[in-house]
């Protein structure tokens, strides 16, 4: 695969997944939280939870409820319990110190984004998963929906892309809040929060920036002062010069809105979360593309594809790949910082990064 190229992975609705041929044994790792209630539901209709880990003051009466023990830290329930696959949704700042325990003992990962924070902590647990022969993938819900599916193969039908840009709000009516709103915790604002599945989506449709000039606004004083923004702007270089792009993240926007725009030499790319519009030129009408089911089914997809796949190892290697990819971004976006505003060039992965030894599916 040429350096440049934009990472792809098989996604089960763009095509035929494999089966999963046994039913997976599951760890929940911070099953009390928002994300992990929301997982549970579709988990344990795929597989058999063993046990959850969890440190509120709620998780054993919500355990109990569910039919499972709760365990106070990942230590204990790797003397404890058999699992072979670990889920994963923890704060930001807990992710890499869970995933290498896990990963050390030989545990599948199935993992909230971010993969990782910095750019030296990807690497690391990419390194990892390949010397243990287990997988870490990241839950990113767009690349299971049918209309980023879409957008991924009408691509070509818009000639050379030249410009995109890609907007995602939200109108939360206050200040951050709960453990978003702690930098020890939190270790960034939007972009690492909210930005990760953006960034991620991008780097599925075109190659990795090679420049990044990121703009860094605050809508409250007191997530400015803990350097946690509400609002990012970033201008995305490419290195062929034919190609560039924005993209914008806010917490405290007037409406809640999502929208992809991808301009081409020969036609348009829209894309929202129920709906895709290809516009060619003449006066055709847009082919129009609106997503089928529900979040809920959505969910199910990537469950059934990750729980499916986690012994592929060209899947992983291309999972990996783009991961990287999406955190080096981010780290760029972040670095040099200091005055609000950053302007880097993203470093070539190196020649001794796994990923690219393992090559692509």
């Amino acid at each position: 695969m040429p350096p440049h190229a934009p990472v792809s992975v098989p996604m089960s609705l763009a095509g035929p997944v494999a089966v999963p041929v046994r039913r997976r044994r599951v760890l929940l790792v911070g099953f009390a939280g928002h994300q992990g209630r929301e997982y549970l539901g579709p988990v344990r209709e795929q597989a058999e939870v063993v046990g959850g880990v969890e440190v509120r003051s709620d998780a054993v009466a919500l355990a109990q409820g569910s039919g499972f023990p709760c365990f106070g830290s990942v230590g204990e329930a790797l003397r404890e319990a058999e699992f072979d696959t670990a889920l994963v949704t923890v704060p930001h700042h807990a992710h890499f110190a869970v995933c290498e325990e896990l990963l050390r003992h030989g545990k599948h990962i199935v993992k909230e984004k971010p993969f990782a924070v910095t750019v030296a902590e990807a690497e690391h647990l990419v390194s990892l998963a390949h010397a243990v022969d287990r997988s870490v993938l990241t839950l990113l819900q767009r690349n299971f929906n049918p209309v980023f599916a879409f957008a991924r193969e009408q691509l070509d039908r818009i000639g050379s892309p030249y410009w995109f840009s890609y907007d995602y709000h939200l109108a939360l009516g206050r200040a951050t809040s709960g453990w978003r709103a702690s930098r020890d915790q939190a270790l960034g604002g939007v972009l690492l929060d909210m930005g990760y599945h953006l960034v991620d989506v991008l780097a599925g449709l075109f190659p990795p920036p090679s420049r990044v000039d990121a703009i860094f606004t605050h809508r409250y004083e007191e997530m400015r002062d803990r350097r946690l923004e509400d609002l990012v702007c970033l201008l995305c270089g490419f290195p062929s010069a034919t190609l560039a792009g924005s993209l914008r993240v806010s917490r405290h926007h007037y409406e809640k809105t999502e929208r992809l725009l991808v301009l081409g030499t020969v036609g348009a790319l829209s894309v929202e979360p129920d709906r895709a519009l290809l516009h060619l030129p003449g006066d055709p009408p847009p082919v129009r593309h609106t997503r089928p089911g529900t979040k809920a089914d959505i969910v199910r997809a990537m469950f059934t594809e990750y729980f499916g796949r986690l012994d592929d190892r060209a899947y992983r290697s291309a999972h990996l790949r783009r991961q990287l990819s999406t955190v080096r971004t981010i780290e760029a976006a972040y670095r040099g910082r200091a005055g609000e505003s950053a302007t880097a060039a993203l470093p070539r992965p190196a020649p001794a990064d796994p990923v690219e030894r393992n090559g692509r599916p």
